[in-house]
């Protein structure tokens, strides 16, 4: 027969293993997001570019606080397969402005042929500041374009781009042009065969799709990048499962340079996954090729307009909304130059 001083040793022995077993359910999840974060640290760290102005853009009066401010960010998309960003064009250019009041994002695409003024370098294309001046320029170029403030710059390569969007699931995206799909399956000698109509795309087709400028023109090329962002922004509204984000991180690895801080990409997570409108602006322009080399010339009414409206993104002018003109490059879907929106 069991003796009471036996049940009372295997009821304290239960109890151990049950203490223990439930130290572990709570330590293993906790263990591996301090893994995460010392690893997105580390990342980050070895990720970071310093500009010359410093910390604040020099159309800022004062450092914004990331926590409560509205902000912009530059991202710069290059051609980077060795890693090696320097002496590189700059392959797709974007600037976004988050506000904070409305929970909305603002994305302006802005075409790599566009002729523009490169400080100390002359009327150029856009896309030759990166590769006379670095992220430094390529700044510098579009805060003087824009007359805005950019308060921090991404630039990726693409590698970093086909991962990501693997780790996210992929993007859903609507082809509506047959040729589009005809012309990306062309360039990639049938690697990348795509249908029309609502898709799921893997970082590999969504990069042929985002990529392609034969198909039409660089102004539709920066429709289709726009798509994968907003796309994109809708997954990481969802994207709350933590051991999703070390793949994440190992893809930006190596192949990302930014001027945030660890903790300020920390204070806009929160952020983004409370945005509920994405809207879509395009410089527009027309064709001027003087001698050899074809250029975008910015038409000059529209972009004052989106200069208005990105400074009312960045609560930067109380004026009221001006509407955008009807103007539409020949050639160009009217679609592609007013603003769109997208609601998640």
């Amino acid at each position: 027969m069991e003796s009471r001083f036996d049940r009372r040793k295997k009821k304290r022995k239960w109890l151990r293993y049950t203490i223990f077993t439930l130290l572990i359910l709570v330590l293993l999840p906790l263990s591996y997001t301090a893994y995460l974060y010392t690893k997105a640290s580390d990342i980050t760290e070895n990720a970071q570019v310093s500009l010359d102005r410093g910390e604040k853009s020099d159309k800022r009066e004062e450092t914004i606080d990331p926590e409560k401010d509205n902000f912009s960010i530059l991202f710069v998309g290059i051609d980077s397969r060795d890693g090696k960003a320097k002496g590189s064009l700059s392959d797709a250019l974007m600037v976004a402005t988050f506000n904070k009041t409305d929970d909305t994002v603002t994305l302006l695409s802005i075409p790599r042929d566009s002729y523009v003024d490169i400080p100390g370098h002359g009327m150029d294309k856009i896309n030759h500041a990166h590769l006379v001046g670095g992220l430094e320029l390529t700044v510098q170029t579009t805060e003087e374009l824009l007359d805005i403030p950019l308060d921090y710059v991404v630039r990726g390569n693409f590698q970093a781009f086909k991962t990501a969007i693997d780790e996210l699931g992929g993007v859903e995206i609507d082809i509506e042009d047959q040729y589009v799909v005809d012309q990306i399956a062309k360039e990639t000698h049938g690697k990348v065969d795509l249908d029309t109509g609502m898709q799921q795309l893997d970082g590999e087709e969504a990069l042929a799709y985002a990529r392609t400028r034969k198909a039409d023109s660089d102004l539709l090329r920066g429709e289709r990048q726009m798509q994968i962002i907003q796309s994109s922004i809708g997954k990481m509204k969802s994207f709350s499962s933590v051991s999703k984000y070390d793949g994440l991180l190992e893809s930006l690895e190596g192949n990302l340079s930014l001027n945030l801080s660890f903790n300020e990409v920390l204070s806009y997570v929160p952020y983004m996954t409370k945005v509920k409108e994405v809207d879509k602006l395009q410089l527009s322009g027309y064709d001027y090729q003087p001698g050899s080399t074809y250029y975008l010339q910015l038409d000059e009414q529209q972009l004052d307009e989106v200069r208005s409206q990105l400074k009312k993104e960045l609560e930067l002018d109380e004026g009221e909304n001006k509407q955008y003109s009807s103007w539409t490059p020949a050639g160009v879907e009217s679609e592609t130059s007013p603003r769109k929106r997208v609601y998640f």
